[in-house]
């Protein structure tokens, strides 16, 4: 008897589908054409060149070692992606701009890229966030789990760079001035 495990039926997509389709692509091909998609991939170049350095953040009498210059940029690479999140509302725009910085770090810095790759540090962010209490403090509190320094001025540290890195990439995505469509 003949094996007919590799046979394909081809289903028609119904209409409503090819129309959603189709309104997609046209409002990307908007987007493309008006510039926004420019904006977004120039907006996610310089989030990934923002490091601890720029002054985003104010350190105090704290002695910066690599080790915290190193989990400060992390925490604000994950500020970036976060504020991308909130802030962009077109889901196009939003994946252009953080696909754009990801894609920069990994052209730029690859050693970097690859050590913030598997997640693991963004997916303690993430978990702090939705935690209940402040969110504030929960960030700050894994900042200094992920230092491995449980300090006081360490979860201090962490809770400046997550307001001030926020504000500055919240003013950051402001400030790019996209196109209604």
């Amino acid at each position: 008897m003949a094996d007919d495990r590799d046979i394909k039926i081809y289903v028609k997509k119904s209409m409503t589908e090819t129309g959603e389709f189709q309104a997609i692509n046209d409002e990307i091909q908007l987007h493309v054409a008006n510039g926004n998609r420019d904006k977004a991939v120039a907006l996610g170049q310089r989030m990934a060149a923002v490091r601890p350095e720029d002054g985003i953040v104010s350190f105090g009498e704290l002695n910066m070692t690599a080790a915290l210059l190193y989990q400060t940029r992390v925490l604000l690479t994950f500020m970036a992606e976060y504020s991308i999140q909130r802030n962009i509302a077109v889901e196009f725009l939003a994946e252009t701009a953080s696909s754009a910085m990801y894609e920069h770090l990994k052209a730029n810095e690859s050693g970097y890229y690859n050590n913030i790759s598997d997640g693991a540090a963004f997916t303690f962010y993430l978990l702090a966030l939705k935690k209940e209490g402040d969110a504030t403090t929960n960030i700050g509190e894994q900042f200094a789990m992920l230092c491995n320094i449980n300090w006081p001025e360490i979860v201090e540290l962490g809770k400046r760079i997550f307001t001030e890195g926020s504000a500055y990439f919240d003013r950051m995505i402001n400030e790019t001035s996209f196109e209604n469509i």
